[in-house]
């Protein structure tokens, strides 16, 4: 720390001395003596430039986690309390997990295992709330239209589809997905026909809408209690969870 003050504090007087008033600023042979300072410094020192951009990036995901957290305050209704969103487990869970997910998503299959396994151990401490969040191509939007669709005939039939597509490798073509439904007990003639209604299409444009204005850039990403984790990062998820348990 010392060393990035020291070159930061010599920046900051050659910035300084362009602000300054012409009766005090420094001579041109002064601040190219400070510049020659400057540079012998840091190629003596060159790890102050990784101390740096360390430090810069730490920064920025500061700035960004705060950027999240404003946004959760600001959608909160929007995040916890729209009742068009797949909900499983209690509503007087201990713990609520918001999940915004696509079905296509590589990383949410793996974070499904860990929610999988967090619902076996914790049961109805935790509710889940699904925001299905389409953004990689229409066979996702299908995937999302389909689900969203299976709920209107039960919570277990939504949850048992949902688990089926999401835990499902490779390509989600409307037949597959028929074929997904059909095992998790769903009636696919019916979410045929349900999937037409244009309501359907407003949620997933409404969770769109919410995503992107939240600044939420891929999936899977989660709101545990408040606390932000994106990504599959299992670590993370369960700390967030243990601590969200614990308060």
């Amino acid at each position: 720390m010392t060393r990035i003050f020291a070159i930061f504090m010599a920046a900051a007087l050659l910035l300084g001395c362009q602000q300054a008033p012409a009766e005090a600023q420094l001579s041109e042979a002064q601040r190219a003596e400070t510049r020659e300072i400057v540079r012998e410094y840091i190629l003596e020192n060159p790890e102050i430039i990784e101390e740096a951009l360390i430090e810069l990036q730490r920064r920025a995901r500061d700035r960004e986690m705060q950027h999240f957290y404003d946004a959760i305050e600001n959608n909160y209704a929007a995040i916890y309390q729209d009742e068009r969103d797949p909900r499983v487990g209690p509503d007087n869970a201990r713990v609520t997990i918001v999940e915004f997910m696509d079905y296509k998503c590589s990383y949410c299959r793996v974070a499904a295992e860990w929610v999988s396994n967090a619902r076996e151990r914790h049961g109805d401490d935790i509710q889940m709330i699904y925001k299905e969040y389409p953004i990689l191509g229409p066979d996702s939007t299908e995937a999302a239209r389909a689900a969203i669709a299976a709920r209107r005939q039960s919570e277990e039939a939504y949850e048992m589809f949902h688990l089926s597509m999401v835990s499902a490798s490779g390509a989600l073509p409307a037949t597959r997905i028929d074929q997904l439904a059909a095992l998790a007990g769903v009636n696919v003639q019916q979410m045929r026909t349900d999937m037409q209604d244009p309501a359907i299409m407003a949620l997933i444009n409404d969770v769109r809408n919410l995503g992107q204005s939240m600044g939420v850039t891929g999936t899977p990403f989660f709101i545990i209690d408040g606390a932000v984790i994106p990504g599959a990062n299992e670590q993370a998820l369960e700390a967030a969870l243990q601590r969200a348990l614990t308060n």
